[in-house]
């Protein structure tokens, strides 16, 4: 643990009067920008909640349409829109997060990192949570099943960052990688990592408050919260963890059979007492997608879909990559692309009956955000789409210059919010596909 005695002290005098449970509000806490009511009043989730859907259209963001692309050094991966500002982390060679005016595009402040960021920036009482780390594996770490792994190498840390200035607030190292995003409920900032832990930290200062050992590492399955349940999966063993936080005990562990990938990828989705992934399964020794539908209580299986086999995805290295889907949920479907067989598709929630598949010509990692019975999501090709939520129907094609990465875009009114691998970071209008 690292504390950064004269930011806290700067950070805490700026943000006000500490209460026992929070921190009372102060309107010094956040950045000054063009238009403080865009966005969310607070962003506690990937993806805003457990449904994914990052839609933000209450009060004034209704009908907010702005247009702007930025280049930056880096990609900057998975952001959050809170008062005005874009929070996002980079992933490039010399990585940083950035505040950015979500009116304007102008940079406000920039604070380098230790590693990658690919966390969705959590704000929460003017502090952005964020955490570093890689997805490479220790020498003395190599996965082998019935052994403790523990991933990511170099430095990975949760870092605590003052809204207002970007200056760091608190640095909470860690073992293993912080890629998943992390959850801000009951006055504590929870991460799962690859570290096998569960940790509950002091939004205040970094000190561990509990923490609970986990038999799986877990990647960038940012966890879900439903009332005092957790959701998240891991691997080695491959399984979804449901976390009673009132205990600080594993409630049930849904072990997966023969995974090939993916399940400490996925963030599950959740909705009407059931959790939804998807991940990388052999079947007749070739690998395939398979969704999956639970009961959220007991961990049983309600629906299991085959989405068919394909081929897993590598990185730079070799290594599976990128192998799931994001599931989102809209109304009574579930919504989630495959990367093994270059396909979106839509599933009853209740059944797992398929509403309907649209087959692409490239990969498709990103999860799509859906507003007003439109998906909006990207490839990695560049093209971003717009599809009928209903029928499947393409309705509308952008292209640009890099690809889309494994992250969620963000819908603020009339305007989406994304970063491609080329380093561009946008506000697109709505109104673009339909010219």
């Amino acid at each position: 643990m690292k504390w950064h005695w004269p930011a806290l002290v700067l950070g805490l005098a700026a943000i006000g009067t500490l209460g026992t449970f929070g921190i009372t509000h102060s309107e010094n806490m956040w950045p000054q920008v063009a238009d403080q009511q865009i966005g969310a009043s607070e962003w506690n989730m990937f993806g805003t909640g457990p449904s994914h859907d990052a839609v933000i259209e209450n009060g004034p963001n209704q009908n907010l349409s702005v247009k702007w692309t930025r280049q930056f050094s880096q990609p900057l991966m998975q952001p959050s829109v809170v008062r005005g500002v874009v929070y996002v982390g980079g992933i490039g060679n010399k990585p940083a997060v950035y505040a950015i005016d979500a009116k304007t595009g102008k940079t406000l402040w920039k604070t380098d990192v230790n590693n990658q960021v690919m966390t969705t920036p959590v704000v929460h009482d003017g502090i952005v949570f964020v955490g570093s780390g890689n997805h490479n594996f220790p020498i003395s770490h190599v996965p082998q099943y019935g052994v403790q792994i523990i991933r990511g190498n170099g430095p990975s840390a949760i870092y605590a960052l003052d809204a207002r200035t970007g200056a760091i607030l608190w640095k909470h190292e860690t073992q293993g990688e912080d890629m998943p995003t992390f959850v801000y409920a009951n006055h504590l900032v929870y991460v799962a990592n690859g570290s096998d832990e569960l940790l509950a930290l002091s939004p205040l200062t970094g000190q561990t408050v509990w923490k609970l050992s986990l038999p799986s590492y877990v990647s960038m399955s940012s966890p879900t919260i439903v009332g005092n349940m957790m959701y998240f999966g891991g691997t080695h063993p491959a399984a979804i963890y449901a976390i009673n936080l009132q205990t600080h005990q594993v409630q049930w562990m849904h072990t997966l059979p023969h995974p090939l990938g993916g399940s400490d990828d996925v963030p599950p989705a959740a909705a009407d007492g059931m959790i939804y992934f998807d991940y990388v399964q052999q079947v007749h020794n070739e690998p395939h997608e398979v969704v999956y539908a639970l009961n959220a209580q007991n961990g049983h299986t309600v629906w299991t879909v085959d989405e068919g086999a394909g081929t897993i995805p590598v990185g730079p290295n070799g290594g599976p990559r990128d192998e799931t889907g994001i599931p989102t949920i809209y109304g009574n479907r579930l919504y989630v692309s495959s990367p093994l067989t270059d396909s979106f598709y839509a599933f009853n929630l209740q059944t797992g009956a398929l509403d309907f598949s649209v087959h692409f010509k490239s990969q498709m990692t990103q999860g799509p955000v859906i507003y007003q019975g439109v998906c909006y999501v990207g490839d990695v090709h560049g093209n971003f789409y717009a599809i009928n939520a209903t029928t499947g129907k393409i309705q509308g094609k952008l292209h640009f210059q890099g690809a889309f990465m494994p992250s969620t875009p963000v819908l603020v009114g009339q305007t989406l919010f994304i970063g491609d691998k080329a380093g561009q970071f946008m506000a697109i209008p709505l109104s673009e596909f339909a010219s």
